[in-house]
């Protein structure tokens, strides 16, 4: 379906005539004008496809417009969709590596069918219409509010009057500095009020903008691009919804009632610390949010639960050997790439090796040694090696794209990619860095010496072990720790990982084995192993989309574990 400039009929361009469509078939992705379009809803094959409206199809979103029912990799339509990854598939798609032994496929058709009117559609329809509605609540409420912070300021003054006139002009300079202080306190409140007001205004212009586009996707969008729209729809009215939520729990709806507390004059006569007292005190919000409880746990395409540590099973998918190089492998890091294909660092070889979804093993040379990696996007990884960091295109052979030099560091260990910027592990700690590698922040801990310490960081707070002490440490962004953690079920703590919400996972380079540990350091649990099959972890990746596993150890053995639960 063509996206821009005037939009032709296909079927009459082909024959070289230029008539302007009126009506797309999603099933077809031919556009028809209304000759054509009489045509096509006669014949056999297609006659019971369902056409769509150009200009209600020209009114989606543009990230719906961009869904496709056509396999970007290889040309196909989709046939079937994964659960188990929560993606659609072609028949090429179910037969690569990604999806090997997976067993729950289900027909597309099947899966969008009747998606309009489906349970997780319409709950997101009442979301945002609710959430529309608490706007609107919520906002008069927060207007009158203002309003009567405005009357409640006006009988303050005449209370202050009448006190005033109660005393002789030896009090002004008292007056001045009561009312001074009064103003700055309406001040605050009143800030504070038209803060949220703004902030309102903004969460009901986002959640006004998803509310159309719902209704547009619900006049325009095919079934197929509403079923892989709904997810990204649902997380957007999840995320206002917690807002308003988080608004309302921590008070931020109340009102203020603020009175003067005048000081009894015969108190004034014998000892006069102050013109008086403001009492501000606490009343609930006239509001009463629309929420149903159940809309956490019917989300689709996105899991909304947190996982408990306890009930984790991993199955190993497969095991791989890195092929033999020219010296003794030193796998020091891994990763999986967004398109699937597995990524590995071996610093003594100078390479990388990436395992495509063909079931081949791919070698890059290097011009240095690799030590540890990121993962920008399905292209491009920035790596450190002594005291300079590279980017990296795996596209062209492993071109060198950037290279970055850190004067002040004699060498780094550890990078990993937060918040769009760079965290780099040095001997003072970590930084982090912005996309340029400008420093924004000095995170200091003073390490001993550099030991590749994996760092990963959750909710403004940085994970990272400490292979010599076998612990696993959480420090903030100030370098303040938190917690430390250490079990004798877990030896020479080396790689670590995170499903990026609420669970850590490292693997033990002496102790054979992958352990989860809470982002707290209260809960642990032995999740793989011990095997001797993983003696010398040096490092593990969880991909949260997979639900996949990666471990590796020095010597290039490779395995893959999946989890058929989601973790976040």
């Amino acid at each position: 379906m063509a996206s821009y400039g005037r939009r032709l009929c296909d079927i009459c361009y082909n024959s070289n005539v230029t008539t302007d469509a009126t009506e797309w078939c999603p099933e077809c992705d031919k556009e028809f004008c209304t000759k054509c379009k009489a045509h096509h809803d006669v014949a056999n094959a297609p006659k019971k496809h369902k056409t769509i409206l150009l200009e209600n199809v020209m009114k989606l979103p543009e990230s719906v417009q961009d869904i496709k029912d056509t396999c970007e990799d290889h040309y196909e339509r989709y046939v079937c969709f994964c659960r188990e990854h929560e993606r659609p598939c072609c028949t090429k798609c179910m037969k690569d590596v990604l999806h090997n032994g997976c067993l729950n496929f289900i027909n597309v058709e099947t899966a969008v069918e009747n998606v309009k009117q489906s349970p997780s559609f319409l709950d997101l329809q009442t979301t945002l219409s609710d959430l529309l509605s608490n706007i609107l609540n919520i906002y008069d409420d927060q207007t009158a509010s203002l309003l009567e912070l405005a009357r409640q300021k006006v009988a303050c003054k005449d209370e202050i009057r009448l006190s005033r006139k109660a005393i002789n002009m030896f009090f002004d300079e008292l007056e001045k500095e009561f009312n001074y202080k009064m103003e700055q306190i309406f001040t605050k409140k009143e800030n504070e009020k038209e803060n949220l007001l703004m902030q309102l205004d903004m969460c009901w212009e986002r959640i006004r903008e998803l509310h159309e586009n719902i209704n547009l996707i619900r006049d325009g969008a095919s079934d197929f691009q509403t079923f892989m729209a709904i997810p990204e729809y649902v997380k957007s009215a999840y995320d206002e919804e917690t807002t308003l939520r988080s608004l309302c729990e921590n008070e931020s709806f109340n009102w203020n009632s603020i009175t003067v507390i005048t000081t009894n004059m015969q108190s004034v006569i014998d000892n006069l610390p102050s013109f008086g007292t403001l009492s501000i005190k606490r009343k609930a919000a006239n509001v009463n949010l629309k929420v149903r409880r159940t809309r956490q746990s019917q989300y689709t395409g996105t899991s909304m639960f947190t996982k408990k540590i306890e009930t984790i099973r991993f199955e190993k998918r497969f095991r791989h050997q890195i092929p033999a190089a020219k010296n003794t492998h030193e796998i020091l890091d891994c990763g999986i790439l967004p398109n699937g294909n597995l990524l590995f660092s071996d610093r003594s070889n100078k390479c990388l090796f990436k395992f495509d979804t063909n079931s081949e093993f791919v070698q890059m040379e290097l011009p240095f040694n690799p030590v540890q990696f990121a993962i920008v996007d399905d292209n491009n990884i920035v790596a450190t090696s002594g005291s300079q960091m590279y980017l990296v295109n795996l596209e062209t052979d492993a071109r060198i794209q950037a290279s970055y030099s850190f004067e002040r560091q004699s060498r780094l260990g550890s990078v990993i990619i937060y918040d769009s910027n760079y965290i780099i592990e040095v001997l003072t700690g970590f930084i982090m860095t912005d996309s340029y590698t400008r420093l924004l922040k000095d995170i200091r801990i003073e390490f001993d010496d550099i030991t590749y310490r994996a760092p990963v960081c959750i909710d403004k707070k940085i994970y990272f072990v400490d292979n010599k002490t076998n612990m696993v440490l959480c420090y903030d962004f100030e370098g303040n720790k938190i917690w430390e953690f250490k079990n004798e079920n877990l030896m020479s703590a080396y790689g670590l990982s995170s499903n990026g919400f609420n669970i850590l996972f490292v693997c033990g380079q002496k102790s054979d084995n992958v352990c989860a540990l809470s982002a707290d350091g209260k809960t642990f649990k032995e999740i793989i192993g011990p095997s001797m099959e993983l003696k010398g972890a040096t490092a593990v990746y969880y991909c949260v989309k997979r639900k996949t596993l990666l471990v590796v150890n020095n010597n290039g053995n490779t395995f893959v574990f999946f989890n058929n639960e989601s973790l976040c």
